[in-house]
């Protein structure tokens, strides 16, 4: 199923599908030996106000990674984004793992968010940081979103819950249709 998370204001939203939710779920941290993961995450159309993330990449082999650190292979990280621009799908934020229920975004999470974001010089208003926790049947999910807005403002979107889109108005775009994934 599909999972659904809206900006504060409610005017934007991120949806993810189940393809690229897939990928991220299979590296949750839920035994003590596991180690952090992580990637990017690709849409077809990087400035949409309703983001749908088709595709997520990583980890690498190549990639270092600890309980409590993921540093990925920067040549890997290319080359992925590389093959994934060739399918016309943009690089829009990173994902990794954490080992906590309620997954929460460190300072160098924040801080790396930022800094992809300031790599793109401009051809991004905004990067997203998503972690997936390590409970649930369907891992807990946090998504986050940096932008250049009031000086690299950092805010966390909220998952939508089945009331909400049922409250929505008629001309919601097919794709929210009742996809839904456990809220939060």
């Amino acid at each position: 199923m599909n999972r659904i998370f809206f900006y504060p204001d409610n005017t934007r939203y991120v949806l993810f599908t189940e393809q690229a939710l897939f990928h991220m779920y299979a590296y949750a941290q839920r035994r003590l030996w596991q180690k952090e993961a992580g990637g990017e995450i690709f849409s077809s159309e990087p400035d949409a106000g309703g983001l749908i993330i088709t595709a997520a990449t990583g980890p690498h082999p190549s990639d270092r990674r600890s309980r409590f650190a993921w540093n990925p292979n920067i040549n890997a990280s290319d080359r992925y984004r590389q093959i994934e621009f060739s399918h016309n799908r943009h690089a829009v934020g990173l994902w990794h793992t954490h080992p906590e229920n309620v997954p929460t975004p460190s300072g160098r999470d924040q801080a790396t968010t930022r800094e992809y974001l300031d790599a793109f010089r401009g051809d991004r208003s905004r990067y997203l940081m998503v972690i997936i926790g390590n409970r649930g049947s369907v891992p807990r999910m946090a998504v986050w979103v940096a932008s250049h807005q009031s000086t690299h403002k950092w805010v966390q979107l909220r998952e939508a819950t089945p009331e909400k889109l049922k409250s929505m108005p008629a001309e919601k775009p097919e794709h929210l249709g009742s996809t839904l994934g456990r809220p939060t």
